[in-house]
């Protein structure tokens, strides 16, 4: 009924389309477009888009049901993100990325956010500009090298993390929502598990090594030697790896001191948008993003 209602306010498609929630089934389909434009499959990020009840990923689909264009919403309380938002070459200029954004947008203000966030290609910021949205501080690409010298605190004490809800308590007031159902997956996840910083009882920081090569997000700590300490562990936990990645927030000064501190090269790209008032936040304890879709 909600949805109903949600999409009945969005834009109207072009006659021969329409639009509806995406499945499982559709995976190989947005994994397609995604990578028509030169994006990565991420296919574990997308299975948390598709996510019910605060994640709704739409699709819009021609008589054949071909998948003509797609784009998520991922809600975290006030702090929403959008992303996965892409249109098949053939159908662009018709309206039906205007669409999806509106039903993504009723979808994520009908779950109560008030901050809106994405990362947006330079061919997509006019639609999110249309949309209210605006340009925020940059984030950066950087890649820090196994040798970089990592020793961090010596009394802080890495190890798995097995407590979701623990984690979200540490999380929520840094990253500004509360992400506990993709904590939980990371924490569940044997192969990759998060690894948390400890001094005592309390943590300190923590990190998950995503599973599409040798990425680190999210990532959050207090400070740049916690920071340090998590990325020498997260180097034990992946021997093979020559240098981890990760996308910092310019607005982390601390971090942005101590990776040039470090000698480590920082590419800002100034492509992050928001709409609505600011969440509280610590931008300085935000080493990495996840992706853009879950934020």
């Amino acid at each position: 009924m909600l949805a109903a209602r949600l999409d009945s306010l969005a834009m109207p498609l072009p006659d021969g389309l329409r639009m509806r929630d995406a499945t499982a089934d559709d995976l190989a389909a947005i994994v397609e477009l995604r990578e028509s434009v030169g994006w990565s499959a991420h296919d574990w990020a997308l299975r948390a888009a598709i996510a019910p009840p605060d994640a709704r990923c739409l699709v819009v689909v021609d008589a054949t049901g071909r998948v003509a264009g797609v784009g998520s919403g991922i809600s975290y309380g006030a702090l929403g993100f959008i992303g996965n938002m892409v249109v098949a070459e053939s159908q662009r200029h018709r309206g039906i990325g205007s669409a999806v954004l509106d039903a993504v947008i009723g979808f994520l203000e009908a779950r109560g956010c008030t901050r809106l966030e994405l990362f947006a290609t330079p061919l997509g910021r006019p639609l999110y500009a249309s949309h209210g949205f605006e340009l925020t501080d940059p984030s950066a690409m950087v890649s820090v090298p196994r040798q970089a010298a990592l020793d961090g605190v010596h009394e802080v004490v890495v190890e798995e993390a097995t407590d979701a809800d623990e984690l979200t308590a540490f999380d929520a007031p840094r990253f500004g929502g509360d992400r506990r159902a993709l904590l939980a997956m990371m924490c569940a996840d044997a192969a990759r598990p998060v690894l948390v910083a400890r001094a005592g009882d309390a943590i300190g920081g923590y990190l998950w090594l995503r599973p599409d090569g040798p990425r680190v997000g999210p990532f959050v700590a207090d400070e740049p030697a916690v920071a340090a300490r998590l990325l020498r562990a997260a180097f034990d936990r992946a021997p093979r790896a020559a240098e981890l990645t990760l996308n910092l927030p310019m607005g982390n000064e601390p971090g942005v001191r101590w990776l040039r501190d470090l000698g480590v090269e920082l590419e800002p790209w100034d492509g992050r948008m928001g709409r609505g008032p600011q969440v509280p936040r610590r931008d300085d304890t935000i080493y990495a993003n996840v992706v853009g879709a879950l934020g």
